[in-house]
């Protein structure tokens, strides 16, 4: 965690220390342990402050940070903002930020918005899963076995990069936020075909991750799950529920996610920062000798990292 403190502005953030030579696009011709960059972890992130962080505090603040980073060899970072805090604006001053696709969020704050929200083709199939005898079940985050067995057949399905893939241990270290994280399961004939694991607080609820068995999907349990988990939040007083966004801009994970609040679209940003531009320009030489084919001007925000 990244912390910092003076006398007109306090605030934190999260990341990733990770070494680039562990980077399969460097094929292992990097030394170990001599490069470095820094990484929201998966989802969203970015900076926590109770109040704007003025200028003259975010220059010092990148200036402290720059040389931390000089002195142990981490050459970037690479933020990813949470499109519900609209953090991205807080250190706008100091990071380079780029809007990359918008999110959708479901308004909980009172439970009839739940449903008044979602468009008319999306009613017909919460009420079609509920025709097939469909029911949602709400469980602790430590009965997340049949979910893992669900998700990892959901992400084979659509060749998802191992980015999105998850161990044994990645789930079974989410008993941890027993208390911020649940299960939420899709019934039919008393067996689990599909689920999503939720992460909350007191005000904000989040779509974590989700998975469906293959044959089930015509029976729309995903649509039926949404809704009900956010009825729940709303029972809780949560307001918003986040549900993320797609692979890209409008693809048809992006528009099934719609369907659930057309209005309620919020910008998902990214941001970084360059620290050590002699070697980040290395870096992206290096991928070209390796890979005549890399594009060492492509348009990832680490290009080096494409």
């Amino acid at each position: 965690m990244i912390v910092y403190e003076d006398d007109k502005a306090k605030f934190c953030y999260v990341v990733l220390k990770q070494d680039i030579a562990k980077d399969p696009g460097f094929a292992g011709q990097l030394e170990n342990n001599t490069y470095f960059d820094l990484q929201t972890p998966y989802g969203y992130g970015g900076p926590l402050s109770d109040a704007p962080i003025p200028h003259e505090s975010q220059e010092r603040f990148i200036h402290e940070l720059s040389a931390y980073c000089a002195k142990h060899g981490i050459v970037s970072q690479f933020i990813r903002f949470h499109p519900l805090l609209g953090n991205h604006d807080l250190l706008g001053h100091v990071f380079q930020t780029r809007y990359l696709r918008d999110t959708i969020w479901i308004d909980t704050s009172v439970q009839d918005l739940v449903m008044s929200n979602i468009d008319g083709k999306n009613r017909n199939m919460i009420r079609k899963a509920i025709r097939n005898g469909i029911t949602i079940e709400r469980k602790n985050i430590e009965n997340y076995h049949e979910f893992a067995a669900m998700y990892a057949e959901t992400m084979e399905k659509n060749d998802a990069d191992a980015y999105y893939l998850f161990s044994e241990d990645y789930f079974s270290s989410l008993k941890d936020l027993h208390e911020n994280a649940c299960i939420f399961y899709a019934m039919m004939d008393n067996k689990p075909i599909a689920g999503a694991i939720m992460l909350f607080n007191g005000e904000y609820m989040h779509y974590h991750l989700a998975g469906t068995i293959g044959e089930y999907r015509q029976y729309a349990p995903s649509n039926l799950l949404l809704y009900k988990a956010g009825c729940w939040a709303s029972e809780q007083g949560i307001k918003k529920f986040h549900l993320g966004g797609g692979m890209a801009p409008d693809d048809s994970l992006f528009l099934f996610k719609k369907k659930f609040n057309k209005n309620g679209q919020l910008p998902f940003v990214v941001g970084k920062t360059i620290f050590d531009l002699v070697t980040y320009d290395v870096l992206r030489h290096k991928r070209k000798e390796i890979d005549s084919s890399f594009d060492e001007d492509n348009s990832f925000m680490i290009q080096y990292r494409r």
